[in-house]
């Protein structure tokens, strides 16, 4: 009766907004109401722990990483000051496959991200689809329009506390240190979000989960240990993009009234990745996932990049000079 109950709530809020938004844009209230079935599906399937152990075999690392969540959440609000929620108490079982694809768009001559508009979150540079055929069918007209775009599956996402948000079971297949620091991202959304600003959003949620999880493993050396060389590799590639997203931006600005301005800008971007190589990276598979991402989704991969990654050296700055390296105080002066 509760559940019957939570989900007649749901289609009666989801339906509100729909009909105020469907009164002036068609299309964004189908979008939200294909949307709104997507994460339906998923809250109406998930299922118990107790309940997806007995239904699996699970491996050692899938069995440590569920016994850690009441541990990461009790972390969360105790040490941290986030706000307590009851995510991640029940899981969506994926059977392997993903469920969610991501879209990112950028002026093709500009570092400029398209956004959408939705209601309560504000404007965004990234949408979202539960169905694979929709997220290409958009990402083919934003081609077809002129835009670069990128699109990926995502193993993650938040409905900022308005929902009991499940975890996924491709979640328990990572590392001790990611999954981690995956939960302190999403659960950090729940207690910090504002409308309109999601390059701060997602960039202070990436900071403050990777100060987290290396607080967290203190006295795990050997999970501490691996998460941080996983860590300082990703670290050179955000280097290199820090110090170069700015000059591809330059660039672009230069060519914008060149006749060869396509030919141009392929070039640049060969330049940049031959550069890459030289950065050190050990993985050569992140080298290789990169130069591809690059050569596919050009501009909207450095879109992708400053909405999570580009203010990491300033909050990084701020959490040493305001907050005296202290996680608890920071997000104390972030949560409302």
């Amino acid at each position: 009766m509760l559940y019957l109950r939570f989900v007649r709530l749901f289609i009666s809020y989801l339906a509100f907004i729909v009909l105020c938004v469907a009164v002036y844009n068609y299309e964004l209230s189908m979008y939200l109401l294909r949307q709104a079935k997507g994460q339906l599906y998923v809250l109406s399937g998930t299922q118990s722990f107790e309940a997806f152990k007995a239904n699996n075999t699970l491996t050692e690392k899938e069995s440590i990483n569920l016994g850690l969540i009441d541990q990461i959440k009790k972390f969360s609000v105790d040490s941290l000051a986030y706000k307590p929620t009851n995510n991640f108490t029940s899981i969506y079982d994926q059977q392997n496959k993903p469920i969610l694809w991501v879209i990112t768009a950028s002026e093709k001559y500009q570092l400029k991200a398209v956004e959408w508009k939705f209601p309560l979150i504000g404007s965004v540079s990234y949408k979202g689809f539960f169905n694979k055929e929709l997220a290409l069918k958009e990402k083919n007209n934003l081609r077809a329009n002129g835009f670069d775009v990128g699109i990926r599956s995502v193993s993650a996402w938040s409905t900022l506390g308005w929902f009991n948000d499940p975890l996924l079971s491709s979640h328990l297949n990572k590392s001790k240190g990611n999954f981690c620091n995956l939960l302190f991202h999403e659960l950090f959304h729940a207690t910090f979000y504002e409308a309109n600003r999601i390059n701060d959003n997602e960039n202070l949620a990436n900071f403050i989960a990777h100060k987290a999880t290396q607080q967290f493993l203190k006295n795990d050396t050997l999970a501490l240990n691996e998460y941080m060389y996983d860590y300082f590799e990703r670290e050179k590639l955000n280097k290199f993009l820090h110090s170069n997203t700015k000059t591809h931006e330059l660039f672009l600005n230069s060519i914008s009234t060149h006749k060869n301005k396509l030919i141009l800008k392929q070039k640049q971007l060969i330049f940049l990745i031959k550069k890459l190589k030289n950065e050190g990276i050990n993985k050569q598979k992140l080298i290789f996932i990169t130069e591809e991402e690059i050569l596919i989704e050009q501009n909207a991969y450095f879109i992708d990049y400053m909405q999570y990654s580009s203010q990491q050296d300033s909050l990084e700055n701020a959490f040493n000079k305001f907050y005296k390296g202290s996680i608890k105080n920071m997000v104390r002066s972030l949560a409302p």
